[in-house]
């Protein structure tokens, strides 16, 4: 630091008033003391100064800016004038520049800790600001800087989080392969440092070396805890298990801890069926029974296997639905043998149909709807089998009391009176197996048993015509010579229309019991829909027997008109005394209208049985009411009889004329007799009447 010509005046001036004498002597430059020789002729006057002095001397020295230690302070005249007090100012200002500088270096510290705390309150004004803009950018803009500056604080903290879990990341993995395996809780803490910073890391790279290196450390730290787990599922230990969750979830292996109880699940299941194949045949309904005991036993710890889409039990239900059909062939096997050896089958399909009740209930109560498909699927699986083998048992029930039905002695087989007892044993049997599958199956047990019931028909309708029970082949033999007794052969005859009417009848009251039981619409019932079979041979036997009455009649009719044609006069002994102009009707055809008569005596006494009209309303086509069966079925015989009529008085041009007049009678009376009956007249009887 050099001493400007103002400076030196000022010195000068100073000096001079404290010091009066020669100034020349006092302020010298210091070139001119490096210079100079000091001798007798050159008066050199030395000054005294004071420790105030020189401290403001070193004072003002060191706060120039330009300051040079050597040069200023060897050049200061107050300095060299007393080097130890100089040197003591100059210790006592080092001193106190130190204290100073260390001072301020604590404040400096404590501002800046203020500063960042004023930092940290402003960015958390500024994220709610901002946060405030986001949720009002649909009614506010946003300009530009605040955007600006939101995007490149976002970049620099995602930066900052990156690196600083990427050092951690290095130095912990270091560390952890360096503790021994025994310390297990150092080891996890470590584990749990290393997961949090492959969270982050891995949100914007996947290192797939260090990422298969951490997977196996944490393989190898949850070995054994997955052991533990399953004893603590076991034991319903709830803080173990809540300990082992937190486990599970710091490491990122949550799912794994939820898979646990999945495994549980099936090493139970497992397990009874293993201990259930040793036990013989046990109900397979049972099976039902432990799946919802376990799913039970692990629905108490369900908050541990909740997830975030809600589906806390499908794990567990997953599982034991997996097992269930794995194993299916082996459970399922022969599980409903045992009903079709018992000695009552259906009995035995009814007591295990209360077990089906309970299950079903017990499937209908559980909270899980998910479970509830799969048990469902399950129970269909089952039921299918059990229908199908009660449907087994039903058809040799059926076919059994089918068999069971046979013809009496030959004496009885001119009617079928017999035939109506005979089918009481089998209503039974039907109605049985209606009641016992509803109350079985539910309101959709039709489709078990109908199939068995078509079948039981089917072959009934096959042994009727196998034994002819209605006598159709021996009433179409011509050879066949019918009674004359018009009354008790339409007493015998009408009993095969009762009869085959009364299989129709029981055809009938089954389906209505069984739409009567499924509560349901017709049109959504399965009943049964073979009876065409019975129709037909309900058709073949009405026709049967009304050409049999019919028979009875034109046999004996025929016979007189064949007489009467071929007799010289054929005027009846009770006509004798009439005018030759007039004509009586003939024997033959009076007997005609009695056997007509007696006819409609008969058929009108079964005209409250029930099976009867059915029997003739089904062979009409279901067009007729109750009231006109009868008159239809005597029309079908009459009908017969009057062609028969017709056929026998053949070509009218070759008769003599005594016979046309006998034969005008005879067709006014026929026609007049019908009338009365209320008979139909064909068209061929009207022809030869006009």
């Amino acid at each position: 630091m050099e001493i400007n010509k103002d400076q030196v005046e000022e010195g000068k001036s100073r000096e001079k008033r404290l010091f009066p004498g020669p100034l020349d002597a006092i302020f010298v430059g210091s070139d001119e003391l490096e210079k100079s020789t000091f001798s007798p002729s050159f008066p050199l006057f030395v000054m005294v100064f004071s420790y105030e002095d020189v401290e403001k001397e070193v004072s003002t020295i060191v706060e120039d800016p330009s300051f040079n230690e050597v040069k200023n302070i060897n050049g200061s005249q107050v300095i060299s004038s007393d080097l130890q007090k100089s040197l003591a100012v100059v210790q006592k200002k080092i001193t106190e520049v130190t204290t100073e500088f260390i001072n301020q270096t604590s404040v400096l510290l404590e501002n800046i800790s203020n500063i960042g705390r004023n930092v940290e309150k402003l960015d958390t004004k500024l994220q709610s600001n901002l946060r405030m803009l986001k949720q009002n950018e649909g009614l506010m803009s946003c300009t530009s800087s605040i955007l600006e500056f939101d995007t490149a604080k976002t970049r620099t903290d995602t930066l900052v989080k990156v690196l600083k879990a990427k050092i951690q990341w290095v130095h912990t993995f270091k560390e952890l392969q360096l503790i021994e395996k025994s310390e297990v809780g150092e080891i996890y803490q470590k584990l749990v440092t290393l997961q949090q910073c492959y969270d982050i890391l891995s949100e914007y790279f996947i290192d797939e070396t260090r990422q298969m290196a951490f997977e196996k450390a944490k393989d190898e730290f949850l070995s054994w805890k997955g052991s533990a787990t399953l004893f603590n599922i076991k034991d319903q230990d709830f803080q173990k298990l809540a300990d082992m969750e937190e486990c599970y979830r710091s490491l990122g292996r949550l799912h794994e801890f939820r898979r646990i109880f999945g495994l549980f699940v099936r090493n139970e299941f497992k397990e009874y069926l293993a201990k259930r194949n040793t036990e013989g045949n046990p109900s397979i309904w049972n099976i039902f029974d432990i799946l919802l005991d376990i799913w039970r036993h692990v629905a108490r710890m369900g908050r541990f296997i909740n997830d975030e889409e809600n589906k806390p039990f499908e794990i567990v239900s997953n599982s034991l639905y997996e097992v269930a059909l794995e194993n299916w062939d082996v459970i399922a096997k022969d599980a409903f043998v045992h009903l079709e050896a018992s000695d009552d089958p259906l009995k035995a399909a009814r007591d295990t149909a209360k077990d089906r009740q309970g299950v079903l209930s017990q499937i209908d109560n559980c909270s899980d709807t998910h479970f509830v498909s799969l048990l469902t699927i399950l129970f269909d699986k089952v039921n299918r089998s059990f229908g199908e083998t009660y449907s087994r048992i039903v058809t040799s029930a059926l076919l059994r009391t089918v068999n069971a039905v046979e013809m009496p002695v030959k004496g009885s087989r001119r009617k079928a009176n017999w035939f109506p007892p005979q089918l009481e044993p089998l209503q039974t049997v039907m109605m049985d197996i209606v009641n016992n599958a509803s109350f079985t199956f539910g309101t959709d047990f039709s489709q078990w048993i109908v199939p068995s019931l078509e079948h039981a028909f089917h072959e009934f309708h096959a042994k009727i015509m196998n034994n002819d029970y209605f006598r159709l082949k021996k009433n179409q033999d011509p050879e066949q010579k019918p009674s004359s007794e018009f009354e008790d052969l339409a007493q015998n005859e009408l009993t095969f229309i009762v009869a085959i009417g009364s299989v129709l009848q029981l055809y009938d009251t089954v389906n209505m019991a069984i739409q009567l039981s499924s509560k349901k619409p017709k049109d959504a019932v399965s009943l049964m829909s073979n009876r065409s079979i019975l129709e037909r041979l309900n058709k073949k036997v009405v026709q049967t027997e009304a050409a049999v009455l019919a028979k009875s009649i034109t046999t004996v009719m025929i016979e007189g008109m064949n007489e009467m044609k071929s007799s010289v006069n054929p005027v009846h002994s009770s006509a004798t005394k009439l005018p030759r102009f007039s004509r009586a009707p003939h024997n033959y055809i009076l007997g005609v209208g009695h056997g007509f008569l007696s006819q409609m005596k008969v058929i009108s006494s079964y005209s409250s049985e029930p099976s009867f009209i059915n029997s003739i309303i089904t062979a009409a086509g279901g067009k007729l009411s109750e009231d006109e069966a009868g008159i239809w079925f005597l029309n079908l015989s009459a009908g017969l009889v009057m062609k028969s009529f017709c056929e026998a008085v053949g070509d009218t041009s070759k008769l003599p004329e005594h016979v046309l007049m006998q034969l005008k009678a005879d067709i006014a009376y026929f026609i007049d007799a019908a009338k009365d009956l209320r008979l139909d007249i064909i068209p061929e009887l009207s022809a030869m009447s006009e």
